[in-house]
């Protein structure tokens, strides 16, 4: 042995490619990939806020509805005539609240 180190394969050259600093064309596919990662991420928690909001406006409406009904009910006090006409505004109110829930986020970048 002598004054020799040996160290690794006895004297054969070994294979350092894992220590070799990637190429430009592999770390802009790295960049890459985790930009995309990130988006991808982004993109799947903006779809669940805009659920939650979705969901959290539909029970606020869903509680709405049963008010004006409610209130139609106590205003109409037994006048057929008064139940009918009454009866058209709680369709037409209860019609446009199922549109916008339906329509909520479009235009608005969601």
């Amino acid at each position: 042995m002598g004054n020799e180190l040996m160290l690794g394969g006895g004297g054969q050259q070994e294979d350092r490619s894992w220590l070799a600093r990637p190429s430009k064309e592999e770390r802009a596919l790295q960049a890459r990939a985790k930009r995309d990662g990130a988006n991808l991420l982004y993109e799947a928690q903006k779809q669940e806020f805009t659920a939650a909001l979705r969901m959290r406006l539909t029970e606020n409406v869903m509680h709405d509805i049963t008010d004006v009904v409610g209130l139609a009910q106590q205003l109409s006090a037994g006048d057929p005539y008064l139940a009918q006409e009454l009866h058209k505004i709680v369709q037409d109110f209860a019609r446009q609240s199922g549109r916008d829930v339906r329509n909520f986020g479009n235009g608005l970048g969601f």
